[in-house]
This record gives C-alpha cells, sequence and structure tokens, in this order.
C-alpha cells in the first residue's frame, strides 16, 4: 500500500509538471500543420516547421513553468482568457518574432513560430476551443473554474485528456493512487499523455513525420537563436542561449524516436516521460534514492496510458459521442484552414 501512495505521489506532482510544460498540440503535430500551411520548396517548409515547434523551446526551464511574461512571447493570451481564469491581459507579444525576423529563410521560421499561437493560431483550436464547436452545452465532463470566474470552454485536446481521464477513473486507476479526488492534476496528466499520443497518430498518417522532425532541427536558420534574442525581452538571452541548440537536440532525437516501429516508439516516449518526471521531482526537493525506484513504474503507466490514448485518437466518437471528430479530423477539416485563415488575417504572408 505505502508503494502505491509514493506512486501515487510521484504521478499526481510529475503530472503538474508535465502539463505545465507541454502546450496542447505536440511537435510532430504541429510539424505537420506546418505541412499543410507552408512553402512548397522544402528549406522553407522546413523552417516552418521548427518555427511551429519552437514556442515551446524554454518549456523545460523549470523556474520559468509560471511566467506569465515569458508565456505572452512564445505563446500569447487569447483576447477572452480573463473571463475564465486569472490570467495577466490578453496579449500578442509572440508577433515580435515576426516583426524582428528578415529574409525569407529567417522569415519562413518566424511565420511558423506566430502560426503556433494560443491567441488564435493553432493551440486556440487545441487548448481554448475545439472549433466549430462554440460553447458545448453541456459539456460532458467536470470543468476546473476558481471562485468568481467562468469554467473555460474546452479545446480539442481537453476534450480527449477528460475521456482519458474517464477510462482511468474506470478502471481504478485513480483510487489506487490516491488521486481519486484531485480532478484538475488528472486532468493535466491526461492532457500531456494525449499530445504524445497524438504525434504517434500523426505517425500513422505520415510515417516519415520523425525524418521531417530531424531535417527541420538540421535546416534551420543558423539566425533563429539571435532572432528570438532580439524580440524577446533581454532578460531571456542567456536562457535562449542555453535553451535552443539542446532543444533542437531534443527534437532530433524525438524525431528518430518517431521513424522506430510504433511499439518501440511507445515504449522509448515512455522512457523519456518518466527520465523528465523523475529529473522534476528531484528538482522540486524529492531525495534521489525515493524517487529513482519509481522509474519503472512511471514507465509501464505511460506505455499503458499512451496506448488506450492512441484508441481515444483514433476512435474518438466511440468516447465522446457520435459524430466526434478523429484527431487526423479535427487537424485536417479544423485546425489546419483555421490557422491557414487567421494567419492571412493577421497579415501574416512572406513571399520568397
Amino acid at each position: 500500500m505505502k508503494k502505491r501512495i509514493v506512486l501515487g505521489l510521484s504521478l499526481g506532482l510529475a503530472s503538474i509538471f508535465i502539463a505545465s510544460t507541454a502546450y496542447s498540440w505536440n511537435y510532430a503535430t504541429h510539424a505537420f500543420i506546418a505541412g499543410k500551411i507552408g512553402k512548397n520548396l522544402p528549406v522553407h517548409n522546413f523552417n516552418e516547421m521548427y518555427g511551429l515547434m519552437a514556442p515551446d523551446i524554454l518549456n523545460f526551464e523549470f523556474s520559468l513553468m509560471n511566467d506569465s511574461v515569458l508565456r505572452g512571447y512564445t505563446h500569447g493570451i487569447p483576447a477572452d482568457a480573463a473571463a475564465y481564469y486569472p490570467f495577466p491581459s490578453p496579449n500578442e507579444n509572440f508577433m515580435s518574432v515576426w516583426d524582428a525576423s528578415y529574409r525569407s529563410v529567417l522569415k519562413s521560421a518566424a511565420f511558423g513560430f506566430v502560426a503556433h499561437n494560443d491567441a488564435w493560431g493553432a493551440d486556440f483550436v487545441a487548448h481554448w476551443r475545439a472549433l466549430p464547436t462554440e460553447d458545448p452545452t453541456p459539456i460532458p465532463f467536470p470543468i476546473y473554474a476558481p471562485p468568481g470566474f467562468l469554467p473555460q470552454p474546452p479545446g480539442y485536446i481537453i476534450y480527449l485528456a477528460a475521456a482519458l481521464d474517464f477510462g482511468l477513473q474506470l478502471e481504478n486507476v485513480w483510487a489506487t493512487m490516491g488521486l481519486e479526488s484531485d480532478y484538475a492534476t488528472r486532468l493535466m496528466f491526461c492532457h500531456n499523455i494525449i499530445e504524445y499520443a497524438g504525434d504517434l497518430v500523426i505517425k500513422r498518417e505520415d510515417p516519415l513525420i520523425g525524418r521531417k522532425l530531424v531535417w527541420a532541427c538540421h535546416l534551420r536558420s543558423p539566425q533563429f537563436e539571435k532572432l528570438l534574442e532580439e524580440a524577446f525581452p533581454d532578460v531571456y538571452d542567456p536562457l535562449v542561449a542555453a535553451a535552443e541548440p539542446a532543444y533542437r537536440d531534443m527534437l532530433t532525437q524525438y524525431g528518430l524516436v518517431l521513424l522506430a516501429p510504433e511499439e518501440t516508439a511507445i515504449e522509448m516516449i515512455a522512457d523519456q516521460l518518466a527520465d523528465l518526471a523523475v529529473d522534476y521531482l528531484i528538482f522540486i526537493g524529492m531525495p534521489p534514492e525515493m524517487v529513482e525506484p519509481m522509474r519503472p513504474q512511471l514507465v509501464e503507466f505511460g506505455i499503458l496510458t499512451l496506448t488506450l490514448s492512441i484508441d481515444i485518437c483514433e476512435n474518438a466518437d466511440d468516447y465522446l459521442g457520435a459524430g466526434f471528430p478523429t484527431y487526423m479530423q479535427e487537424l485536417n477539416e479544423v485546425a489546419v484552414p483555421w490557422v491557414g485563415a487567421q494567419l492571412a488575417a493577421h497579415g501574416i504572408v512572406y513571399w520568397f
């Protein structure tokens, strides 16, 4: 029993970390979107792919998890966010990357960067509003809202995360871990797992998506790091300089993982997520000798939840009702056209 309680605690804390470092669509999904909305010439499209993945570049800097200023420069805050949560004033500071960009290839990377955002870009669909649904009533799962605030209408990824949470609840997983009353933590964990499962669905659709991630990392403009340093406040310059090469290496490795057979890729992603969880638990002060033994259980749980999440992504209507779009339907029929239209509406257009 003690082992189960400790495992539940570790998963709860780790899920908070992982969800805080994840922003809706995952890496391969952003690259897929870039492939649909970007230029035909490979060098430009690979830069667009890298740009679309790049707003998450500082996600793994633990000390910045609650930095609302940085969030404005990477993801922005939607106009109606203040009604739902106590966010700072809505902003689109990420547009500073577009404004600071120049030359065609660097412009391609900036094009991708601003397409990622929460305010009206790709992550708006995934995180804030499952378009074309406006405000679904009734929402088929509880939505947490602090006192005095409205419950936020769920984005597409949140719907799938709620379906995963419900499935794990039916199997008494949360009760075993002592998390049956902590819905917010559970949903954050499920949110993150669904994101990685979505990338594995992308891999089924495009078996070479991993190769595209690798090429995007190696063909991105060498001036991209300097572009971010120019666009962001000066205080972030040292962090960007340190994080960008490491992020590029991580994405390259992740691309190689996605080129492996699916079963192997699932195991490797679960292994990576366990590493992140262990690193974070140690970062917040848990003794390594207590955390390290949890790793095998974290990996096993990651494999099980990733496998279930892939099924949710591909058969969403079985979990969320007839007509609810699959992961690929939401991307192809909603997210891609939405992002393309919003870029044009905001004047984000460039020529070679």
